[in-house]
């Protein structure tokens, strides 16, 4: 008899074969699947990694913010503005202001008894006058130096002096007391309202006088300092026992008789009405000023200014 394969055997091993195919199939599709997934994941992190190249504008807003560019640049601005010294020193605008010429006129009642002052303070360049010489031409064009004072100040009594405290040199302040008792006997009572001021007085006046009338008004009224008759120590502003200074002292009796006999006792009116072409100042009845007796009559006798006939002209 021929010997068949077995039915049975051939078919067992079929069933086997087909069941491995089929398991092969599906593990290459879930391969495939997890590689298409790999895929996707790798080009979702490349495309958020090439995102971080290019700033966004609100990321640039953010820096734009941030301290260091609003607050650090302003404030060092700010301060090297605010700190400059130019613009906050005080001494850059008093010496601004007090370098150059003046004269001795009209300044109220700000008076000093010393000079206190160093000479670089002392910025003009006029010709410096000698100090202590009570007929040296003081104007415009010459000063005195910033240290010089008078060597023999003395107060004038009380019942002559207003608004504080007056000093004049020795000779100068017994002149002034006789002209006063004479003109008290005359009816006319006076008294003297500044005399001496030091040259940081004169800072500080020329300085008060500029802010309330102006540069321009202050240098025909008002003393440069270095260039006020008032540091000689030999002139007084003149007014009224009622209280008639400056201005107010302009046209009154008092003023009449003191124009009319001043030189009689050494003095003479610095900046008489109509000359302030001459002198370069206004008009001021009230101040005069101490050259002795002899040179008072002089220059009363030739009609000139003190200015014109201290210079010689």
């Amino acid at each position: 008899m021929a010997t068949r394969p077995r039915t049975g055997a051939p078919r067992g091993q079929s069933a086997i074969g087909r069941r491995h195919d089929r398991w092969r199939g599906l593990f290459i599709a879930a391969l495939g699947s997890v590689g298409v997934s790999v895929i996707i994941l790798i080009v979702a992190i490349a495309a958020s990694c090439g995102g971080g190249h290019n700033p966004s504008p609100t990321s640039g807003i953010e820096y734009l913010n941030t301290p260091s560019a609003t607050n650090t640049s302003p404030a060092t601005a700010t301060n090297t503005s605010t700190n400059t010294p130019v613009a906050k020193t005080p001494s850059a605008t008093a010496t601004t202001q007090a370098a150059g010429n003046g004269n001795g006129g009209n300044t109220g009642n700000n008076n000093g008894n010393g000079g206190g002052n160093s000479e670089s303070q002392d910025t003009d360049n006029t010709p410096l006058l000698p100090c202590g010489d009570i007929l040296v031409p003081l104007d415009k064009d010459h000063r005195l130096a910033a240290n010089c004072s008078p060597p023999d100040l003395v107060q004038l009594p009380a019942d002559i002096s207003a608004q504080g405290a007056q000093y004049m040199r020795s000779q100068a302040a017994s002149a002034l007391e006789q002209m006063f008792a004479d003109a008290a006997k005359a009816g006319y009572q006076l008294v003297a309202n500044s005399t001496y001021r030091s040259y940081q007085t004169q800072v500080e006046t020329f300085n008060y006088w500029v802010s309330v009338d102006g540069l321009a008004y202050a240098e025909r009224t008002s003393a440069r300092p270095g260039h006020s008759e008032h540091q000689l120590g030999t002139v007084a502003d003149v007014g009224t026992a009622a209280g008639a200074y400056l201005e107010d002292f302009t046209g009154t009796p008092e003023a009449n008789w003191l124009d009319a006999n001043c030189y009689k006792y050494g003095f003479i009116v610095s900046y008489p009405p109509g000359t302030e072409s001459i002198t370069g100042y206004a008009s001021e009845p009230w101040h005069i000023r101490y050259v002795g007796v002899g040179t008072a009559q002089q220059v009363h006798a030739s009609g000139k200014t003190l200015h014109q006939f201290l210079l010689g002209q």
